[in-house]
């Protein structure tokens, strides 16, 4: 590992990665792939791991049922009383009408009084100034939502305590769903993704009234990255390092990524330090004092770590080192193979959200009854 940090950040796994399994100079584009696509892909797939889970909230939209709405058999087109105030806001939501057994979406406006819905006005006989209700069931769910936990979903408090309202398979859906508005919703599913790539949630029934409930979620891993633009000097001791001007792209990074002066040491002999401020594209500071000797208009790597417990940052490295061991046919794959499990092994008994020691709670759970 590195000389002053158990971390490993994303450039020393690129450059012992390639160093290990001994790939030509021009093929660090394809490694940096390799070990991103461990990191992101294959890492998060293999367990639930609780540096990965983490919480957010949505709000729940309070239905709307002012006035009344007037429709005719195979119309596209409903419109509401004068005292109703539909506004482009609710373009995406449901409207269920008294007397009509179908739910329709509302797709776009139609004036100030009328909404455009899908599918067509269905049933035997027109409405006319019948009931409704206008209800929003979807919700977008957090940029880097990847999964709820098992058995998990939203997070409703009832009586101080709080009551999960679960995840349902989509073979269930259909027969379970109910279309008019309660208080609290009794389950949700995932249908689809957003216009900007974030997972849809459908809660049923929909909400009633206005209410905020969390729920924890497996992150989706960013693509690792890093910035050597420019040239950067920093004095001995001293914790803030000065960029070329017009040329370093300090703010490509992050609060958290790792700073290193590349003539002092590359691969396992990098000294990186952690960076805790970003001032603009010139200027950063770092958590620790640089080291013994200062540098001037020197060549440098910014770079983000991975965002899990350092202990499990080899398995990064081995994974990767199988996927290029294995393309090349390898002798070492045995040993990376070895190498990996380890990790993992030792990654499971630590940072599991479900533990080895859960409680039997039937026979068919007991190791021994099985053998």
């Amino acid at each position: 590992m590195s000389k002053n940090i158990v971390e490993i950040p994303f450039t020393e796994l690129v450059e012992r990665t390639s160093e290990l399994a001994r790939e030509r100079a021009d093929s660090e584009s394809k490694i940096r792939g390799i070990v991103n696509d461990f990191y992101t892909r294959e890492i998060p797939r293999k367990e639930d791991w609780s540096f990965f889970l983490v919480s957010s909230a949505i709000t729940l939209i309070e239905q709307y049922a002012t006035g009344t709405v007037s429709a005719n058999t195979g119309a596209t087109t409903l419109t509401f009383s004068s005292d109703v105030a539909i506004t482009s806001s609710m373009v995406g939501r449901i409207v269920k009408i008294t007397g009509n057994d179908y739910v329709y979406r509302i797709s776009s406006m139609s004036g100030s009084t009328g909404a455009v819905i899908t599918p067509p006005f269905s049933g035997n006989q027109n409405v006319t100034s019948a009931a409704y209700v206008i209800a929003q069931p979807y919700y977008s769910l957090a940029e880097d939502f990847d999964r709820f936990p098992k058995n998990g979903g939203l997070i409703n408090y009832s009586g101080g305590s709080e009551e999960i309202v679960p995840e349902k398979p989509y073979q269930e859906w259909a027969t379970d769903a109910s279309y008019t508005p309660v208080n609290d919703p009794k389950f949700c599913h995932i249908i689809g993704v957003d216009t900007a790539g974030n997972s849809i949630l459908e809660v049923n029934p929909p909400a009633k009234i206005a209410k905020s409930l969390r729920y924890d979620y497996f992150i989706k891993p960013k693509n690792m990255r890093e910035t050597t633009a420019g040239f950067v000097t920093i004095e001995a001791g001293s914790t803030i390092v000065v960029g070329s001007a017009n040329t370093t792209l300090f703010t490509q990074a992050t609060t958290g990524d790792y700073f290193r002066v590349d003539a002092l040491g590359t691969k396992a002999d990098s000294e990186w330090y952690r960076i805790i401020s970003i001032l603009h594209n010139s200027s950063l500071t770092l958590q620790s004092a640089f080291g013994l000797s200062g540098v001037s208009s020197a060549g440098y790597t910014i770079c983000s770590a991975p965002q899990m417990p350092s202990k499990m940052h080899p398995a990064i490295l081995y994974g990767s080192l199988l996927q290029l061991a294995a393309d090349q046919d390898d002798q070492m794959v045995q040993s990376y193979n070895v190498k990996l499990a380890e990790v993992l092994s030792d990654g499971k008994r630590m940072y599991k959200t479900r533990n080895y020691q859960q409680t039997i709670h039937s026979d068919a759970e007991d190791f021994f009854y099985r053998r």
